[in-house]
């Protein structure tokens, strides 16, 4: 399957948020997108800490979002 994962900056006053990185990747299952999305949390060289995490679809179905912490996202 293909996934697109988006790691982002939430702003707590309005709930806006801002992109600071995007990746598409091909992976088994959501169960892998996950991990990967765990691991890239941790070695990708972003502006900023990014607070939440989404990984979607190619069609742009959310699959799942939560906390950047490095941890699996919960379901939304």
């Amino acid at each position: 399957m293909n996934f697109v994962i988006e790691f982002y900056r939430l702003r707590d006053e309005d709930g806006a948020h801002a992109t600071l990185d995007r990746v598409s990747l091909e992976a088994p299952d959501i169960d892998a997108a996950v991990d990967v999305a765990s691991s890239l949390f941790h070695t990708l060289a972003m502006p900023q800490v990014p607070d939440q995490v989404r990984i979607c679809d190619w069609g742009g179905r959310q699959l799942y979002v939560g906390p950047a912490s490095g941890t699996e996202p919960t379901t939304s």
